[in-house]
């Protein structure tokens, strides 16, 4: 877990507008809740498409996560996702604040955690899938354009994403589920296999607890939200140190 020490606690006005903020900017900084959903106006101008996972999602959350940080130093956070998937790089930046977030975290998850929400959802320390939810992991469109080397350059480095991909899943495989007796590498396999044979693997929210790429399924307790057991709290320490830098 990142070390925080808070300094600049923020106040907030009294004048707040919290259902304003809710529609318009995602964050209830009374209760250290985010909504990790579309850009409103982004999915205003995609005419019923869901953008997904973009610069302003990721703009957005980081600021959003900063404000809770200072509003409630102590407390951790609950994290509301409803997205598709969407850019790598952008989803990236968001795994890498979850991680980095100084207590423990986390992702409720709705309709589905698929491709770039799927790894988001892995850097949670709970990671809790609504009943009807489902997971879905594959290895994403790629889409490029330019000159040869350009466009070389470019393969080359999804080929390195792949990588990190099969990595932030075999390693919560690896915590809990049922293939955590197995090696990192053979469980790489395993799901590189599955996405040859099926393209986009689907799980069910059960499907996924088994797997080890969830933990639990939401039974409308709310509070427990932000109940997390030791196991929980040692796995997602254990999971940030592989991925922050030593």
């Amino acid at each position: 877990m990142a070390a925080w020490k808070n300094n600049d606690k923020m106040k907030l006005d009294k004048t707040d507008d919290p259902v304003y903020r809710l529609h318009t900017f995602g964050i209830d900084p009374q209760s250290n809740h985010i909504f990790l959903t579309p850009d409103p106006e982004a999915a205003f101008m995609a005419e019923g498409v869901e953008p997904g996972v973009d610069f302003a999602m990721a703009s957005r959350f980081m600021i959003n996560a900063r404000i809770c940080m200072m509003t409630n130093p102590d407390s951790g956070l609950v994290v509301h996702m409803k997205t598709c998937g969407g850019e790598f790089g952008e989803g990236m930046a968001i795994f890498d604040m979850l991680l980095m977030y100084p207590h423990e975290t986390t992702i409720l998850n709705y309709t589905h955690a698929r491709s770039m929400s799927s790894m988001i959802f892995q850097a949670a320390t709970k990671r809790v899938m609504m009943p009807n939810s489902h997971f879905m992991f594959h290895d994403g469109s790629i889409a490029d354009e330019g000159n040869l080397k350009t466009v070389r350059s470019g393969f080359e480095f999804y080929d390195k994403i792949g990588g990190v991909m099969l990595d932030i899943y075999a390693w919560r495989m690896k915590q809990r589920g049922k293939f955590k007796s197995w090696s990192l590498e053979r469980i790489k396999k395993m799901l590189r296999d599955e996405m040859d044979k099926k393209d986009d693997v689907y799980l069910t929210a059960k499907e996924t607890i088994d797997w080890g790429l969830a933990d639990s399924i939401f039974d409308g307790d709310w509070s427990a939200l932000t109940e997390y057991t030791d196991d929980q709290r040692q796995h997602g320490a254990d999971y940030a140190s592989h991925f922050l830098p030593a």
